[in-house]
């Protein structure tokens, strides 16, 4: 017996948004019917990648009044998700939502009070924990082929350059609260499923000897610097001065 596939909306199409383009599966359980964003050029490449019966919306909130949604993709800027993970809760939708879950505890602790309230489902996409690499890594320990871990060492590298995340929203505390929590939320979810625990105590060192002294960068609505540039170099210097450079490539 075939049932109905799972009517899925996304709010924040843009960017982390395609990883919901996965639950596209029209007649094998579920489909994606719905997205909203603030930036239109993000809604109709979203049109595009699904196809031309999605109902697109400026306004989440719109959306969420639509009875027959069933789920959400919650893949908009980190400092977005208490606002659009309690709006969708409190509207009794179940919720994928893109890690961190909150850019602070309080905003945490409303999402969860919020899933508790509700009883809607709520799932925070620590997105690694499904990569195969990992899974395997996973199995080999808890197989015990290679013993009892003893220490987890974590190198984290942007291969596309720090500018990505340096020179836009995601370097302002009050859009992420930190790189640690935005970039290092994967690395410390991993250290903690491949070890069995978690965190109990920490030390900890830090200085912004690279970047430190940017000051032009982008704004959340603007589009990211998603790749190195050899004239971005140091990186204090102007994203204006490289601009004819950028035209060209």
């Amino acid at each position: 017996m075939m049932c109905d596939d799972l009517q899925i909306a996304v709010i924040g199409v843009g960017g982390r948004g395609g990883v919901a383009d996965y639950a596209h599966r029209p007649g094998k359980g579920s489909r994606l019917v719905a997205g909203a964003d603030i930036n239109s050029d993000a809604l109709r490449a979203f049109a595009k990648r699904i196809d031309s019966d999605v109902s697109l919306y400026d306004d989440y909130r719109q959306m969420l009044d639509r009875r027959d949604i069933d789920a959400v993709f919650i893949t908009s800027p980190d400092f977005c998700h208490e606002e659009h993970a309690v709006a969708a809760l409190e509207a009794g939708k179940a919720v994928y939502l893109e890690k961190p879950i909150a850019i602070d505890i309080a905003g945490c602790d409303r999402i969860l009070e919020a899933a508790y309230r509700s009883r809607s489902k709520l799932y925070v996409g620590h997105n690694m924990r499904h990569m195969p690499f990992v899974l395997k890594m996973k199995q080999l320990i808890d197989d015990g082929r290679i013993g009892q871990v003893k220490a987890i060492w974590v190198r984290h590298f942007i291969s596309y350059g720090g500018e990505a995340y340096f020179k836009d929203w995601h370097a302002e505390r009050r859009f992420s609260n930190s790189l640690l929590l935005q970039k290092g939320a994967h690395d410390i979810d991993i250290i903690h499923m491949l070890g069995g625990g978690y965190t109990q105590r920490v030390h900890a060192m830090g200085a912004l000897t690279v970047y430190g002294d940017v000051t032009d960068r982008r704004k959340p609505e603007e589009k990211p610097q998603i790749r190195s540039i050899p004239d971005l170099w140091p990186p204090a210097h102007k994203q204006d001065s490289i601009q004819p450079l950028m035209s060209k490539t």
